[in-house]
């Protein structure tokens, strides 16, 4: 892209900005002749009438939402499950070292 500000306002119709952008309005003027090169070329071509529910019913067919998996949960689950039992574990052993360092700083 020619211009950051480019993109927003060719959908606005940037055509204002165009006339003081030189980047932006080359970039304008030649997407204006790959339009006419398209609508020249393929003037005559039209689709089928039965191609858009085609691709649309293909596109739905293919592009449904499948359940989320309950992997990521049920591994979610096993990693605190074994942070809680070796906290269980742990603590119990570390507990009369921190007694004893705190009686020593008092």
């Amino acid at each position: 892209m020619a211009c950051p500000e480019f993109e927003e306002l060719l959908s606005q119709g940037g055509r204002d900005h165009a006339q003081h952008c030189e980047e932006c309005r080359a970039l304008l003027e030649a997407l204006e002749d790959v339009d006419a090169t398209f609508d020249a070329a393929f003037a005559g071509v039209a689709a089928p009438p039965g191609l858009e529910a085609a691709v649309r019913a293909r596109v739905a067919r293919e592009a449904r939402l499948r359940a989320p998996s309950l992997v990521p949960e049920i591994l979610d689950f096993i990693g605190w499950a074994a942070v809680l039992a070796l906290t269980a574990i742990l603590l119990p052993r570390v507990l009369p070292f921190l007694n004893a360092m705190l009686a020593q700083l008092s």
